[in-house]
């Protein structure tokens, strides 16, 4: 692998933001971090490390519904308030795929006409 490294910071068409940065090590260890906010002032920070030993990220966030519990290989460390409900989840309702109808044919006439001096 090659070293490498980069970064940016967006706007979001909500009015919020966005950033990201990562760099790679060459040797396999890659480390970054990535940010949302909205204009609520919700936010999180996600800073993360994969290397031999697998991903491991810390999330922080003040984001309601969100709790400090740890599941898996990731520290969430929550400053939402109390009150907040958690979030719920649902699978949906599956729906069958959407064929693409083919294109109607333009009524655009091209003519071509001379040019004169």
């Amino acid at each position: 692998p090659i070293p490498y490294s980069f970064n940016y910071i967006s706007n979001t068409e909500d009015g919020g933001s966005g950033s990201h940065q990562e760099s790679g090590d060459g040797a396999g260890k890659v480390t970054g971090s990535y940010s949302v906010a909205d204009l609520e002032g919700h936010n999180r920070v996600v800073e993360y490390v994969a290397d031999e030993n697998g991903f491991r990220a810390t999330i922080r966030t003040n984001e309601p519904g969100t709790a400090n519990i740890n599941p898996a290989d990731v520290i969430v460390e929550s400053s939402a308030p109390e009150a907040a409900g958690a979030p719920t989840y649902s699978l949906g309702v599956a729906t069958a795929p959407r064929v693409a109808q083919p294109a109607r044919p333009s009524r655009t006439r091209y003519v071509l006409v001379p040019v004169t001096d």
